[in-house]
């Protein structure tokens, strides 16, 4: 099974060889940033258009088929009533792939769904996986592959975290938190409209791709929900799943016209997500921000969390964020209790949560983080620092008692721009993440706690 679905998706997602078809000079097309996007692959690139016969400096064909070498992968860019006819030329080519940017088809209604159904029917039976149409396109960051239309995407740091969004915009809002935050990404893509990969078939293919080791997708709305739940309760026992459900109000109705599937009742997808062990979240920067704990921290034991800050206030917010979404801020053992006495003066808070004040040097710092993570009622610790003038952070302790106590170890550092540059770095490449305020800090430690819990309780099942 592994080596069918991974066969299936090569020529999509590890393409040699890519026609650009509605490749244009006009700036003001999607054909022309395409276009763009695919001119520095390290594959090979061919470039489609009967209206040019030349476009920066490379020659353009008049169709598909007049390409001298084969094709794997097609990006289309062409008016929606000339998609079926450039997809059957793409079938003769031996096409598998197809990323399909161009829009009106199912979202508006009979005639596009009729459009759609043609394209549906020619693909499957010449083997093309297509992400689209209306779709954004998607972008393969290991391979250097980014068949749509956002430039941008070129740009992504590799990593392990598959983004597959229903929308572009989100896929775009998310591809652009990424390069801010410096996160790594193996794919992203926007699904659009889903002729054939959907959600359910991305998770499957997902499961098998080793440069994925989390996913993080945004819906609008299911196909098949039996299916995705089937699938997910698969894939969530091996890789987290992280989901962003829009359509929550009835105002979002429009949902339905914007990639033609209907929102449906978000508090039934809810109780899905639940059942299947996919962890839902109430925003985009949460998506990111749970899938970048998790891909850098392994899961803790518990939920039992210490909290360590060198400002009461921001203690006092961890604390809540951490209780009021699953996590325990447990009582210290009577010997961890001893040993903060004796670190920290009278003046600080010496129990959990700890204010850690101003008053110790790095060294107490650190070391009032080893007693917490010694502690046997600790799972996992959270700890933030606000930034102040000759005040050091102890990054390198925090990364070695994280490995020495295997537990997991989550940082939020507040200060100006750029202040805290260099510990971010160092924090990050030791895999601990990092994050600028106490509340997106707790609930991304919290979703490693909860991925935890959904793994033990599907190794049960």
């Amino acid at each position: 099974m592994k080596d069918k679905i991974i066969k299936e998706y090569r020529k999509l997602f590890y393409a040699d060889s890519v026609a650009v078809i509605g490749a244009t000079s006009a700036f003001t097309k999607l054909g022309f940033y395409a276009m763009y996007s695919m001119l520095n692959y390290n594959g090979k690139v061919f470039l489609v258009n009967p209206h040019f016969t030349e476009l920066e400096g490379r020659k353009v064909y008049p169709s598909i088929n007049d390409v001298p070498e084969n094709v794997d992968l097609a990006v289309i860019v062409v008016p929606a009533k000339l998609v079926p006819g450039v997809l059957r030329e793409c079938a003769q080519k031996g096409v598998k792939g197809a990323s399909i940017i161009t829009a009106l088809f199912k979202e508006i209604g009979a005639e596009g769904e009729k459009l759609q159904k043609e394209m549906a029917s020619i693909a499957n039976e010449a083997g093309i996986k297509i992400i689209g149409p209306n779709t954004l396109g998607f972008a393969n960051v290991h391979r250097g592959l980014n068949a749509s239309f956002n430039p941008l995407f070129g740009g992504l740091k590799k990593g392990n975290i598959a983004v597959f969004c229903q929308s572009g915009g989100i896929s775009s809002i998310l591809g652009n938190m990424a390069l801010d935050e410096n996160i790594g990404i193996s794919k992203i893509a926007s699904l659009g409209n889903r002729v054939n990969v959907g959600f359910s078939e991305i998770l499957e293919y997902l499961l098998y791709d080793d440069e994925t080791d989390v996913i993080a997708i945004h819906i609008e709305g299911l196909h098949n929900a039996r299916s995705f739940m089937e699938i997910a309760k698969k894939v969530v026992k091996k890789k987290p799943v992280v989901a962003y459900k829009v359509g929550r109000t009835d105002v979002n109705k429009a949902a339905f016209s914007h990639t033609g599937s209907l929102a449906g009742d978000y508090k039934l997808y809810n109780a899905m997500f639940k059942q299947a062990g996919v962890m839902s979240v109430d925003n985009p920067i949460e998506l990111l921000d749970a899938a970048k704990a998790l891909a850098f921290q392994p899961a803790p034991a518990g939920n039992r969390v210490a909290v360590l800050s060198q400002q009461a206030g921001a203690g006092l917010v961890l604390s809540d964020v951490c209780t009021m979404n699953g996590l325990i801020v447990s009582p210290f053992t009577d010997e961890t209790n001893k040993k903060f006495e004796e670190l920290l003066p009278p003046y600080t808070i010496r129990t959990n949560p700890v204010d850690l004040a101003f008053a110790p040097l790095p060294r107490g710092r650190a070391e009032a983080s080893r007693i917490a993570l010694e502690d046997k009622n600790i799972d996992a610790l959270i700890y933030f620092q606000l930034w102040f003038p000759m005040m050091d952070f102890p990054s390198e302790e925090l990364i070695e008692f994280s490995k020495e106590y295997e537990k997991p170890v989550v940082v939020v550092l507040n200060g100006p721009k750029n202040s805290y540059d260099e510990d971010i770095s160092k924090l990050e490449k030791g895999r601990i993440p990092v994050y600028p305020n106490p509340e997106r800090g707790a609930k991304a430690l919290a979703r490693l706690a909860q991925y935890g819990q959904i793994r033990k309780r599907f190794s049960e099942e």
